[in-house]
């Protein structure tokens, strides 16, 4: 048995057949999210000069979207856990689209503020419902594989959204790159509006809101969480000023666009290799991953100098952090005992903190140390991570237990 097989089967209800469309249309809802919420990464030197802010304050673009995802993932459980799934993954796709017309129309930096904080509360609350919909909406031994969909979407966001939005934001402006990641998210909710069937909320007899609590009082979910919060803290708070180092990299405009590319496409990879060792070795792929991430942002400052060699370490950053969130989340899985929407509100909601402190803390060292001190301070984030997994256990139950739900 693998060290991940146990959790996954408990993860999924039992199902005669999988519902790969409707899987699918969480994918394109996954894609869709994080092309919007990380739109800034590649239009970010334009939207600043628009508003006349600098690039630490423009940094917020990322921040406000991982602190109200952060609230959302949990909060969605308490408000709506008597909610159809689909009611409420419709209702959230129908806020994403909102968010984006409305960055793309701000004529104030607070309106743009407003449109982030938007995305975000839309992306917390669709990542807790998505990743546990998908283990719904498949037989019990392939949830690894539904879960790798769902963030499949995210990295080829990598690979397609983010460079295609700053493609656009190229021909056009930073405003119709927000028009083009409306539209996307208009044809995500279309397809989701075909495809995802009615599935009723789980049922507890425990409130939503001491799940949540017996959860984060385990001892194995606080250093998961935290492994967690540092990863997406030392991720985030360097990928969002990506740009700006191949700018001084010597990448400019489309070569920054095909770096970006790059980037995703050796990701992309990444993530469909990772939903099989997994499997296989979750805890060397996760240590692995996490090492090599550290010493691409570590060497990527002191490379700025040469091309060649900027363009490959983002590819290993890439290979990297493909592989990075689906071994997290296998990862956190580990946890028993606990309900499926609970373990992903957590995990979003831990991801977004780590999102939110990571480009705080880059947008102050940017503004205050320059470019080359915030990827040293994201190595040693990075470092520290590797410490956490080193000492952190195997396997682990819940000091409270409270038993997974059925479906109602």
């Amino acid at each position: 048995m693998s060290e991940i097989d146990s959790p996954l089967r408990q993860s999924a209800p039992d199902t005669s057949r999988d519902a790969w469309p409707a899987v699918a249309s969480l994918a394109l809802g996954s894609f869709a999210s994080v092309t919007t919420e990380f739109l800034p990464v590649g239009v970010l030197p334009d939207v600043v000069k628009s508003f006349g802010v600098s690039a630490g304050h423009g940094g917020l673009m990322m921040t406000l979207p991982g602190l109200f995802a952060a609230l959302a993932a949990p909060g969605v459980l308490l408000v709506g856990k008597r909610i159809d799934r689909r009611t409420l993954l419709l209702a959230l796709s129908v806020l994403l689209l909102a968010s984006a017309l409305t960055s793309a129309v701000s004529t104030q930096f607070g309106w743009m503020l407003l449109g982030r904080a938007m995305v975000g509360a839309s992306l917390g609350a669709f990542w807790s419902m998505a990743l546990a919909v998908a283990g719904r909406l498949v037989r019990a031994d392939h949830v690894h594989y539904a879960a790798a969909a769902v963030f499949g979407g995210a990295t080829t966001a990598m690979i397609v959204g983010v460079p295609f939005g700053t493609f656009v934001a190229d021909l056009t402006s930073w405003r119709g790159a927000f028009l083009a990641a409306a539209a996307l998210s208009a044809i995500a909710l279309i397809v989701q509006i075909v495809a995802l069937p009615a599935l009723a909320a789980t049922s507890s007899a425990t409130p939503g809101a001491a799940r949540l609590l017996a959860f984060a009082r385990n001892r194995m979910a606080q250093r998961s969480m935290a492994t967690i919060t540092l990863l997406f803290a030392a991720h985030f708070g360097t990928y969002t000023f990506l740009v700006p180092l191949l700018n001084e990299a010597g990448f400019a405009g489309k070569d920054a666009t095909w770096v970006l590319l790059a980037y995703g496409a050796f990701g992309f990879l990444s993530n469909a290799l990772a939903s099989r060792y997994v499997a296989r070795s979750l805890r060397h792929t996760l240590l692995g991953a996490t090492v090599l991430m550290a010493v691409t942002l570590l060497a990527l400052p002191a490379a700025t100098g040469l091309r060649g060699a900027v363009l490959a370490l983002v590819a290993l950053w890439g290979v990297a952090w493909g592989a990075l969130p689906l071994a997290l989340n296998m990862w956190h899985r580990q946890i028993r005992d606990i309900e499926d929407e609970t373990v992903s509100a957590m995990f979003t909601l831990t991801t977004q903190v780590g999102i939110g402190c990571g480009t705080v803390l880059a947008g102050y060292i940017v503004d205050a140390r320059g470019l080359g001190a915030n990827y040293v301070t994201g190595a040693a984030v990075a470092a520290l991570a590797v410490l956490v997994i080193v000492l952190l256990p195997v396997k682990g139950t819940v000091e409270a237990p409270v038993k997974r739900a059925e479906s109602a």
